[in-house]
């Protein structure tokens, strides 16, 4: 079977408000879809997704014998000497025995007890942030989920507080070399942004190993197993996979989440009273995902739903659209938090299933929790960043 060619609408400011009827008509008409512009063989639904993310037959690194597509317009990371240096060790480029001696000792140092410690500290952030604001009119995100994530974040590595400004700017630049298509503006910003950071952590990390604290840099620079430790590079690859995926993702699912409630006229005063929180947080994450789509290489020749993928086809898993499979979750479009479903597809699954999964789910129960006490109203329409893979707002008014 042939697989279809279409050209994602990636960059239509209509698609980015609302991707899911578009994403809903690709997977009723065909469970693949090739997209011209970017290469990607785009997966659409949900029992796929979920085969990939488990399979060793789909490869989350480059191979060596890849040939680019003659269409294919995605940047290359290596083509960026910084960038690729805060990349190259990164868990989710990994496969095999390096990937899982790497994931080994990072989660020696990444336990779920260090991360419960800091629940008093995400307690008390939270309560300062929202005391702070004004509750006629503040943006939910620069008022509260930045500094709240970033805060965590900080505290988590042990990165002195004078220095938050500079990782929520490095974040936000490096994360815009993640998507479908990236301008060259973009790159070159997340390139600096990266050397930046780069020289930033070799210092840190010189520092820790001379004074460690009780924190994940200074833990990361001592853990070791069968006499094995993490290179500079590589504790520099985590941080900066901590540092996009924890704080990205967590900034981007409390406006997705908050938004999502207000559209669909769910009152937030007191919804973890009728609802358990952490369902409420899995259902609104499947419902709106902040990563939208994570692409892997073909290992060997291969089929999925009976069409078949060559040896190092690319593909792209749209983890938004499988979300809202109807195969998969009855009343996909509805949000439903008493759903006995509640296995999506956005942390990941395998030997790549999100490493922060705990931090993420904690420091989002405390923030709903807290902003949960107040009815929350939007003073005006939010808009969209304007990228598709990382889903987020670049603003949210709101009202308390």
């Amino acid at each position: 079977m042939t697989i279809p060619e279409i050209s994602f609408p990636n960059e239509d400011k209509d698609f980015i408000k609302n991707p899911y009827p578009y994403l809903k008509e690709l997977r009723e008409e065909y469970p693949i879809h090739y997209d011209k512009s970017s290469g990607l063989n785009l997966i659409t639904q949900f029992e796929d997704v979920k085969d990939i993310q488990k399979s060793k037959n789909f490869i989350s690194s480059e191979p060596q014998d890849y040939t680019k597509d003659a269409d294919e317009k995605l940047i290359n990371p290596k083509d960026y000497d910084y960038f690729w240096k805060t990349e190259e060790f990164n868990l989710l480029n990994l496969e095999g025995n390096i990937h899982d001696e790497l994931r080994g000792l990072v989660a020696k140092a990444f336990l779920n007890r260090q991360v419960q410690e800091l629940r008093p500290f995400m307690e008390n952030k939270s309560k300062e942030l929202l005391d702070k604001v004004n509750r006629g009119s503040f943006d939910l995100l620069a008022d509260y989920a930045q500094p709240y994530s970033i805060a965590v974040i900080g505290e988590l590595l042990g990165v002195p507080k004078e220095d938050y400004d500079k990782f929520l700017y490095w974040s936000h630049a490096i994360v815009k070399m993640y998507d479908l298509k990236v301008s060259d503006e973009s790159a070159a910003e997340a390139e600096s942004a990266a050397k930046d950071f780069y020289i930033y952590m070799n210092n840190l990390i010189d520092e820790k190993n001379k004074n460690p604290q009780n924190d994940m840099i200074s833990r990361l620079s001592q853990v070791s197993e069968n006499n094995q430790q993490l290179t500079k590079d590589q504790i520099i690859c985590t941080v900066i996979l901590l540092l996009n995926a924890g704080h990205e993702a967590t900034v981007n699912t409390i406006g997705n989440s908050i938004v999502a409630l207000l559209l669909n006229n769910i009152s937030t005063k007191n919804l973890n009273h009728d609802f358990d929180i952490k369902k409420i947080i899995e259902e609104l994450i499947r419902w709106d995902s902040p990563l939208q789509f994570f692409q892997r290489w073909v290992l060997e020749d291969t089929e999925l739903s009976g069409i078949k993928l060559p040896k190092n086809s690319k593909i792209a898993m749209l983890l938004g659209s499988a979300n809202r499979d109807e195969t998969a979750f009855k009343n996909p479009e509805k949000i439903d938090f008493e759903r006995k479903n509640l296995n999506h597809t956005s942390f990941g699954g395998g030997v790549h299933f999100c490493l922060g999964a705990h931090l993420a789910r904690l420091e989002l129960e405390v923030s709903l929790e807290n902003l949960f006490k107040n009815e929350i109203n939007l003073i005006s329409d939010p808009e969209r960043t304007g990228a598709f893979g990382i889903r987020g707002f670049k603003k949210i008014n709101v009202s308390i």
